[in-house]
């Protein structure tokens, strides 16, 4: 290994695009996250602010996907345990441009006096996490066309 390649981990995920392709593979992540001990996360992941992502399918092929182009992700949840966010959750239907729909939860890491899931989503990052219960899910903001909250 060259002393000034960074270790990497390799995370299995499903990427959801917008154009309804759906890809099964791995991403990398950092084995040392900034923020916290431990591994970066697959969410630290998504929201660095290179526009392409390094994936290699199950077949093998190596990819560079434009994040703009994710729709949502499906992840098994990390070992590492991040601290409890503050906040309510709102359990909500999400509609995507490519015509998906996911139901789930999120937590509105808001304010209290702006704890609505409108608020959360006007000032989301472009990546949130959402919770279906048997699935686990990061979701790109900028790709939702409607949202029902339930």
């Amino acid at each position: 290994m060259s002393e000034y390649r960074l270790e990497k981990i390799e995370r299995e995920v499903v990427l959801f695009l917008v154009d309804g392709l759906v890809l099964e593979g791995v991403v990398f992540v950092s084995a040392f996250a900034y923020g916290h001990s431990g591994a970066q996360t697959l969410l630290e992941l998504l929201r660095e602010m290179e526009r392409f992502l390094p994936f290699r399918d199950r077949a093998g092929t190596f990819r560079l996907i434009n994040r703009e182009a994710i729709s949502h992700v499906r992840h098994v949840p990390e070992d590492y345990v991040e601290p409890a966010p503050l906040g309510a959750r709102a359990k909500a239907r999400l509609f995507f441009f490519g015509g998906e729909t996911l139901e789930g939860s999120v937590i509105l890491e808001m304010p209290e006096d702006k704890c609505r899931i409108k608020d959360f989503l006007n000032v989301a990052p472009a990546f949130f996490p959402l919770d279906a219960g048997s699935a686990h899910y990061v979701v790109n903001s900028r790709q939702i066309h409607q949202v029902v909250p339930l």
